[in-house]
């Protein structure tokens, strides 16, 4: 079966509890994808085909399969660095320094998050940067900085 689009968010579906969930488990970059193919927790195979470029997978996307059925999008966890500056000039260093080693970014209340890389904690290390490594199940992929329309 071919999914064309995505129904609801999980978290949006009122009576959600009157469905039958089948879930699979994506890597956060997978988000990316408008063509990919999942298979889900009870080894079912779907194939994606996003037809609407307005619509962007995320952790909890959903997919009718059939009445009061749902195929659920679920992100496995990343190892990721989570780096909490001191104040508003560290921050502006410390993304300066991922800018120029092309990281994708995650940046939420005061915290810079990406994923594990050795050369960023040599990095971070050096600079004496104050972060941390956690396992993060991220609702959407991470992204390099976009300057062609303000964001």
């Amino acid at each position: 079966m071919i999914l064309t689009e995505i129904y609801r968010n999980v978290d949006d579906i009122p009576d959600i509890e009157s469905y039958h969930i089948e879930t699979a488990m994506v890597k956060s970059d997978d988000l990316l994808k408008s063509i990919q193919r999942v298979t889900t927790d009870h080894g079912n195979d779907y194939g994606i085909r996003l037809e609407d470029e307005n619509q962007v997978l995320e952790s909890g996307s959903a997919f009718k399969i059939g009445e009061k059925r749902l195929l659920v999008i679920s992100v496995i966890p990343d190892e990721m660095i989570v780096v909490k500056p001191k104040n508003i000039d560290e921050m502006g260093v410390i993304a300066h320094l991922l800018g120029n080693l092309h990281k994708p970014v995650q940046v939420k209340d005061g915290t810079i998050s990406l994923l594990l890389d050795k050369v960023v904690v040599n990095t971070l290390d050096k600079r004496h940067a104050d972060y941390e490594i956690k396992q993060i199940k991220l609702d959407e992929p991470l992204k390099y900085a976009d300057l062609t329309n303000g964001k």
